[in-house]
């Protein structure tokens, strides 16, 4: 597909990104200039924008291509852009753009998608004038990620340094800047709040900056020093601190050499630095001297061996992290490494060295509960971790250790993963790379004691790993995936990264829990429910339909609750649709959650609901009844049920909504019974979405149709189940009496 793009689009300017195998494009265009490697060339920002005629843009993967929407200020302007995505998982929607409406694309005249091949997907557009070629990109991204909105949250941040787009996936306000410095202004603004660049030979690593201000000065006014900045790096590398030592991956205790992919020099919409100077992958015990940029400005920087300095012109003070390239194996067993800070592992222990997931496409969506393939290993081949079963690559991650979504699919069917921790990746970092990404998507990991190399996987991670359970049994397995991708999406996601780099964390959301009853004898059960949640901010609404607050059984539950509670007493002629409008009416949350008074609920299912959220970007997130206890014969039964995607349905008990959605359609409608379905037909009308997440954190207790809303008969619960057992059985995720011990 590569060639043909490349024939079709023979002067074109050629931008790609993550596709490792680079003769096909350099077999066709020769070693232009006109191609430039984002993952391995420094491209910089100019001062004037260049116009081109045509621009081709290649990733391999929409994980890849949101890398390139990070850095789309420095694409130039042209006529016709074409982007293609050349590996997309079968479960994205086809990538129609969508204009922001302060652009508007005025300019286009053509807009074609279509799918040349199977996982292919081709965008292609045509201007009538010299268009920004970025804003094709970032719209693209933005389609393959269901349209929400691009953002992280704050700080806004500048990028500098090859590989530094791994930092700030798919955020087109990252504003790039030169590996020197200093960050360019934006609106007459500073153009950042923090600077992270990423150089090849830092000789100090700056673990945690917290406290310092935009302008580079701590709160007290005074400016910060190295010691300072690097407070967690245990008072900086010292001769007698341990060594790393690299895995075997021949005879001879050393492991082989892994060079980056040949680079082209090329001059862009952004300027490219002579890439002899400055490619990811120069080594280390080279002397660097300076060179000049192809467009004749000054060189980006100058090294002397391992220990020079990269100097910053700004007036920001930027957090260093080295490429990934620089922490090779193969590098960090050279003479004289012993004494880098790079060879400690207290320093790439910290999980601020490793880059963050990008949690929008690396995540738990597509799980499989009852998979059809055996366990895999992580093993080595040709330098690179692969995961192989039965003998045969399922798949081989990129240098860099990072994982796409792409990745992800193709292991959707395999039981679990064990790790070799003998054959590691390319280097330590990229090999803890490989572990966090396959942690936050689910994907069931075991191993034996983990290395002291991968502390940067964090304690909770580690733990899970090493204690991994018998994965045979499905529900273990489910249970394992979802402790797992709990911790990795919370401490190695984007904003979790950016706040253990010093970003302030922004404040949790408010939930509101709307809880409608008209049993006396459950209020004080249902408080309790609401009250086992952890990790989270909640109020909660609760609305007695026709029940006074004064009730015998009601006043000493209320009394007895210690968080915020708003109480009202509805009459009780009211319909059901009404009282919980009446009570969302009441709430200040942003995001309105559902609860019925008779149900059971996992101490994080509130705070899975919002990890569901932050991945999914659906307006409502919910669960379905999984497990459901029949209280009248006494049994608990697991249901088949397909979880972790976008669907049309959700449990009522369980609807999580962003407060602005609710309110967009309107609410509830004032029915006496089939409010939830209605409310979710509505939503999806108006173009919302429905996000279903795990069900091992809810279990829907039935008793006889008629003291239900949802009147559905006791031998439907019957049908469809993976297990049943006698009497009340909830699974360990609930941490109830009568779970299993973990």
């Amino acid at each position: 597909m590569i060639r043909e793009l490349l024939a079709e689009l023979g002067g074109a300017r050629v931008f790609f990104a993550g596709i490792d195998d680079v003769a096909p494009i350099h077999a066709a265009t020769g070693e232009s200039d006109e191609v430039v490697d984002l993952d391995r060339d420094l491209l910089e920002p100019v001062a004037e924008p260049e116009q081109v005629r045509e621009v081709l843009v290649l990733a391999r993967t929409p994980a890849d291509l949101r890398r390139v929407a990070t850095l789309h200020k420095l694409l130039p302007q042209a006529g016709r852009v074409v982007v293609a995505v050349l590996d997309t998982p079968a479960a994205h929607p086809a990538p129609v753009p969508t204009p922001t409406p302060a652009h508007r694309w005025r300019s286009l005249t053509d807009l074609r998608v279509y799918q040349p091949r199977n996982r292919v997907w081709v965008v292609d557009a045509s201007f009538s004038a010299p268009t920004p070629a970025g804003r094709t990109v970032t719209a693209t991204a933005r389609a393959f990620a269901g349209h929400r909105l691009d953002v992280i949250a704050a700080p806004a941040a500048a990028i500098a340094g090859v590989g530094a787009a791994d930092w700030r996936p798919g955020d087109p306000n990252a504003t790039p800047a030169e590996v020197t410095g200093p960050v360019p202004e934006r609106v007459g603004a500073p153009g950042s709040d923090v600077v992270l660049r990423t150089i090849p030979a830092p000789d100090r690593i700056d673990l945690a900056p917290h406290g310092v201000q935009r302008d580079g000065t701590h709160p007290d006014g005074h400016a910060p020093t190295r010691t300072e900045s690097a407070e967690s790096a245990s008072d900086a590398h010292h001769p007698q601190s341990p060594t790393l030592t690299a895995p075997h991956t021949d005879g001879s205790g050393a492991a082989a050499a892994r060079s980056g992919a040949e680079g082209s020099g090329a001059a862009a919409g952004g300027k490219t630095a002579d890439i002899d100077g400055l490619r990811a992958d120069t080594p280390w015990g080279e002397e660097m001297s300076d060179t000049a940029h192809t467009d004749g400005s000054r060189s980006a920087a100058a090294w002397n061996g391992e220990v020079a300095a990269v100097e910053w012109a700004g007036e920001e003070t930027p957090i260093e992290r080295p490429t990934i390239q620089a922490v090779s194996w193969e590098r960090l067993g050279r003479p004289g490494m012993t004494h880098s800070p790079l060879a400690d592992p207290d320093v790439l222990g910290e999980p601020s060295m490793v880059p963050p997931v990008d949690e929008r496409l690396v995540n738990p969506m597509g799980f499989v509960t009852t998979p059809s393939r055996g366990m895999a290993s992580l093993a080595e081949r040709d330098g690179r971790w692969s995961v192989v079963l039965d003998g045969k690559v399922v798949t081989t991650f990129a240098e860099s250790g990072g994982v796409t979504d792409a990745d992800v699919a193709r292991l959707r069917q395999i039981r679990g993963v064990e790790v070799d921790w003998r054959h590691a990746h390319s280097g330590p970092l990229a090999a803890v790379r490989v572990l966090t990404g396959l942690a936050a998507a689910g994907v069931p990991l075991a191993a034996e004691a983990v290395p002291r190399w991968a502390g940067a996987l964090g304690e909770e991670v580690i733990e899970l790993i090493e204690g991994c359970p018998d994965l045979s049994d499905e529900l273990r397995r489910e249970e394992h995936s979802i402790r797992l991708r709990r911790a990795a999406l919370r401490t190695h996601g984007v904003a979790a990264r950016w706040e253990q780099l010093g970003a302030p964390a922004p404040a949790p959301p408010l939930t509101s829990v709307l809880l409608a009853t008209r049993r006396t004898d459950m209020v004080s059960f249902a408080l309790d429910q609401i009250a086992r949640q952890r990790d989270v901010q909640l109020e909660v609404i609760l609305a007695l339909h026709g029940v006074p607050q004064g009730h015998p059984d009601v006043a000493p539950a209320i009394a007895a609750f210690e968080g915020p509670l708003t109480v009202y007493e509805a009459d009780h002629q009211a319909v059901f649709g009404e009282v919980l409008n009446e009570a969302a009416a009441r709430a200040s949350g942003s995001f309105l959650l559902k609860m019925d008074d008779d149900d059971w609920y996992g101490p994080d299912f509130l705070s899975d609901l919002l990890l569901a959220h932050s991945y999914s970007g659906a307006q409502v997130v919910g669960t379905v009844p999984e497990f459901v206890y029949l209280s009248s014969i006494d049994v608990t039964v697991h249901r088949k049920q397909i979880t972790e995607q976008i669907t049309s349905f959700v449990a009522g008990g369980t609807i999580l909504v962003e407060r602005s959605a609710f309110q967009a359609i309107g609410g509830f409608r004032p029915l006496r019974r089939s409010v939830d379905t209605q409310f979710q037909e509505a939503l999806q009308a108006a173009g919302g979405q429905i996000y279903r997440t795990h069900g091992l954190g809810y279990i829907l207790r039935r008793g006889p149709a008629a003291n239900h809303t949802w009147q559905e008969p006791i031998g439907t619960f019957l049908q469809r189940n993976r297990r049943q057992w006698r009497g009340f059985r909830p699974n360990a995720l609930m941490e109830l009496d009568g779970s299993p011990v973990r």
